[in-house]
C-alpha cells in the first residue's frame, strides 16, 4: 500500500537539466497526483527553474553549487518542512521512470530505506558502459563484505525514504558528501532497515557524474569511505526502535 499521497514529497536535484526536468516532473506528478514535487535547483546555468515550474513543481533554488548530496539535503529539509511522512527522490535526466515510483513508496511499510534496483529483474534495460559496470560490481563487493548487504544496485539514486531517515541526512547531512555504498553501509549500521525493489531504467542524457576522470575519482571517495567503515569494524547505534521505525 502506498503511503497517503498528502504526505508523500518527491524530491529531483538537478543542474543544467531544462530539456528534460518538465518531463519528469509531470510524470511524477500524474503517477502520485496530489503529492509535492519539489526540485532542487542546483544553480542552474540554463532555465531548468523555469522548466520545472511550468510542469507544475514547486522550485528551491541554490544561489551555490552544492553538489548532490547538497541539493538532496536541501530537497529532504524542504519536503520536512512541508509536513512530508515520506520522501522519494528521482533524477531529473529522465533515467528514473516516474511509473516505478509507486513501487518504491510501497515498499516503506515494512522499510526504512528502498532502492530501486535497475538488476533486480534482470538485464538493466540499457548499455551500461564497462567502466560505469565494473564500478557497480565492487561496489556491490563493498556493500556485502563490508556492511553485510546484498544490494543489487547500491549506487541506485532512486530511492525512498521514511521521514525518520529523511531527518537524519537533512539534520547530518551524507557522511563525506557520498550518498552510495558508503552510505547504505552506514544507515545500515545505524539500525535502518533497507531493501531493494526491481525498476527498469532508462539511458542517462547529457554529461554523467561517473564519466571519465570524474566517474574514477568518485569510485575513489567511495572506495576510501568503505575502508574507513571496515576499519571500525560491525559497530552499530541503533536508530530506530524495531519494528515501527521511529527514531529513539
Amino acid at each position: 500500500m502506498v503511503p497517503a499521497v498528502r504526505g508523500v514529497a518527491v524530491v529531483i536535484p538537478a543542474r543544467d537539466e531544462a530539456p528534460t526536468i518538465g518531463a519528469v516532473v509531470a510524470g511524477a506528478r500524474a503517477v502520485l497526483p496530489g503529492a509535492r514535487v519539489l526540485v532542487v535547483d542546483d544553480a542552474s546555468r540554463d532555465p531548468t527553474a523555469t522548466a520545472a515550474r511550468g510542469a507544475g513543481a514547486e522550485v528551491v533554488r541554490l544561489r551555490r553549487h552544492a553538489g548532490y548530496a547538497g541539493a538532496l539535503r536541501a530537497g529532504y529539509g524542504a519536503a520536512l518542512a512541508g509536513g512530508a511522512r515520506a520522501v522519494a527522490q528521482m533524477d531529473g535526466d529522465g533515467q528514473h521512470r516516474p511509473e516505478d515510483l509507486g513501487a518504491l513508496l510501497a515498499a516503506l511499510e515494512d522499510h526504512d530505506l528502498v532502492l530501486g534496483s535497475r538488476f533486480l529483474a534482470g538485464r538493466p534495460g540499457y548499455r551500461v558502459p564497462v567502466g560505469r559496470r565494473m564500478g557497480m560490481a565492487a561496489c556491490r563487493w563493498m556493500a556485502a563484505r563490508v556492511g553485510d548487504l546484498a544490494l543489487s544496485d547500491p549506487t541506485s539514486g532512486f530511492r525512498a525514504l521514511r521521514r525518520p531517515v529523511a531527518e537524519r541526512l537533512a539534520r547530518e547531512g551524507f557522511p563525506g558528501g557520498l550518498t552510495e555504498t558508503s552510505l547504505l553501509i552506514h544507515l545500515h549500521r545505524a539500525g535502518v532497515r533497507l531493501t531493494e525493489v526491481p525498476v527498469r531504467m532508462l539511458p542517462p542524457s547529457g554529461r554523467s557524474m561517473h564519466r571519465g576522470l570524474a566517474g574514477g575519482a568518485h569510485f575513489l571517495r567511495i572506495s576510501w569511505a568503505v575502508l574507513a567503515l571496515a576499519s571500525q569494524g560491525q559497530h552499530k547505534d541503533a536508530m530506530f526502535t524495531e519494528g515501527d521505525g521511529e527514531p529513539r
